[in-house]
Formats: structure tokens, sequence, C-alpha cells
């Protein structure tokens, strides 16, 4: 009887999910883990660069697309910089170059051209002027960190694939639909996103990066029609992220080691990976959700016990910045549709 049962072949699709969830807790904590323990800092980067890739790609990617990834990731961020550097002397012409930027990654990402690159144009010209001239000590190095985190997401990509290599479960995104009005959204997330960067900018406050990669991505990612119901989904699983990372802090302080951090936040991605796993809308939002955690996660590290009421109050600017972006979506989305509409 026993070799019987233990002649029962798995269940494929359950072995699939499983080894998509392991892959994906392995890969985001491997990544974590050597940043944290190389110093290189802000050491949520590359954990959540290859959380994307893991919920993204199928299979793993060959070896040309993860150079290619690696080249594109380190040709915006240097862009991005240069043009800091160069027009830090007058600030309106940077961010009108910004602001253009901006708009045309937004207006190509409506018309369903060129996600991957777009959305990490968007993150760079978003993130990187912001910390060059309010972060002193990422001045001059910021764009190499984004390179090396694009870089270590996509070994730790190659090397979870290696060990758990059925193909990816999760059903595939639908291909984006080309918007109707690709001009207004593009005006739309140019609206949203700018102010967000003025307003570090203009306060000095120095706690950009979870805010503003969070900021533009859940505008990247938004439905045509701005629903909602969908922008609250998204809000909520950010605020749900933030509030596991707080957790996840308190939780190492009970045995502050590498090996507890380790297991901490495989325990995260394991979380996060059993809803990512379903694909659809609700994966998405968890994906989000396990990007905010991780961010914040790594910033009260870094922050450390003398400094926890910072990234305490960071949550709070997080959970901000995420209801003026889906507030003003909500506003503004139906205004400029219909003046779209009236033109053509």
């Amino acid at each position: 009887m026993a070799t019987a049962a233990h002649s029962v072949p798995a269940d494929p699709a359950a072995t699939a999910r499983l080894q998509f969830v392991l892959r994906f807790s392995f890969g985001t904590t491997a990544a974590f883990i050597v940043c944290e323990l190389m110093g290189w800092q802000p050491s949520a980067l590359a954990p959540v660069l290859t959380g994307v890739l893991l919920a993204n790609l199928p299979v793993a990617p060959p070896f040309k697309v993860g150079i290619v990834l690696i080249l594109v990731m380190a040709v915006c961020a240097w862009l991005a910089f240069l043009l800091t550097v160069w027009l830090q002397q007058t600030p309106q012409l940077l961010f009108g170059v910004i602001g253009l930027i901006m708009f045309i990654a937004f207006a190509g990402l409506a018309q369903a051209k060129g996600q991957l690159p777009l959305t990490l144009l968007l993150m760079c010209i978003t993130v990187v002027p912001v910390v060059t001239l309010t972060l002193s000590e990422y001045a001059g190095i910021f764009p190499s960190l984004l390179a090396r985190a694009m870089g270590l997401a996509v070994i730790f990509t190659w090397i979870a694939y290696a060990i758990w290599p059925m193909p990816s479960p999760k059903a595939p995104d639908a291909p984006a639909a080309p918007q109707q009005f690709p001009v207004a959204a593009a005006a739309l997330g140019v609206l949203i996103v700018l102010p967000v960067m003025l307003v570090y900018l203009l306060f000095g406050l120095t706690d950009a990066i979870p805010v503003l990669l969070t900021t533009v991505l859940l505008v990247a990612q938004m439905e045509q029609e701005r629903s909602a119901a969908s922008g609250w989904a998204k809000l909520l699983g950010n605020f749900l992220g933030g509030f596991v990372a707080v957790a996840a802090y308190y939780l190492l302080q009970i045995a502050p080691n590498l090996a507890t951090l380790a297991l901490i936040s495989f325990i995260i991605g394991f979380g996060f990976a059993n809803e990512i796993v379903k694909g659809g809308v609700r994966g998405g939002n968890a994906l989000l959700g396990y990007n905010a955690s991780m961010v914040i996660f790594g910033l009260a590290l870094l922050k450390g016990e003398d400094n926890s009421g910072t990234w305490g109050a960071r949550v709070v600017q997080f959970g901000i910045a995420c209801t003026f972006a889906v507030g003003m979506m909500m506003l503004l989305w139906p205004r400029l549709k219909a003046r779209s509409s009236k033109a053509s």
C-alpha cells in the first residue's frame, strides 16, 4: 500500500505553483541578503527588481535578454543623471525636459509600446533627479546602483530558475490594449508624478525612493478606465505592504542577525508569492504590496533604532502619495477623456 501511495504522481499544476512560490521567495531573499551583507544600499532595489522579473517571466530569460535588461536600466539611469547635472542650474528647464520625457513615456505605454523599457525609463527619470539633488551621498553613484541592482536581479532570476525550472504557472497578463486617448493618459501621468517630485525637492525630503517608485508604478500600471475600484485596490495593497514591513522590523529585533533577516525575508516573499501566482489584478496588486514591503523594510534597517520614527512617518508619506495618485486619476481622467473625445 505504501509503495502504491508513493507511486501516485504529483499534480503538475500544484508542483508548478509550489516551484513559483519557492523560486520567488528564494530569489528575492537572496538578492536582499547579498545587498545587506555587502552594504549595498538601498538594499531593496535588487529584491524588488528580482520580484518583478520572476513574477512576469514565464521561463528564465535568455542570456542576451538578461544583458539587454541591464543595459537598458544603465542607459536610462545615466541619461536621467546626466540631464540632472547639466540642467540643475536652470530648474525650470530641467523639469520641463523631465516632464516632456515623462509625457512621451506615458504616451508610449498608453499605446501599448515598449512596456518594459518605458517603465524602466519612467522609474529612472522620476527617481534619479530627486535622489541626485537631495541625497549628496548618492550623487554620481545612484545610476550605477540601479544598474547593479538590475544585474543582481537577472543573476538571481537565472539561479532561481536553475533550481526550480518548471515554467511559471501564473497566467500571462493579457497584452495591453492601446488606449483610445493616449495623449490624455500621458498628460494625466505627468500631472500626477511631476508634482510629487516637486514636493520632495522643494521640502528637501530624503525619503523619495519608495514613494516615487510606488507612485510611478501605480500610474504606469493603472488600467485604461482608471476605475476607482482598481485604484483603491492598489492603494490597499501598498498600505498592506507598509504594515508588513513594520511588523517585520519589530520581529527582527527579537533576534537581530542575518539568519533571522533571511528567514523573515523568505516568509514575506512566500506570503506574497502565494497571491502573485494567481495572476490577474489580484496578483498585480500583491506584487505592488511586496515591493512596498521590501522597500520600507530595507530603509527601516538602514535607519536603525535611532531613527525608527522616520520610517514610521515614511508609511504615512507613502499613503499620502498613493492617495493623491488615485484621487487625481478619479478626478481628472473623466475630464481629460471628455476633452479628448470632443477634440477628436
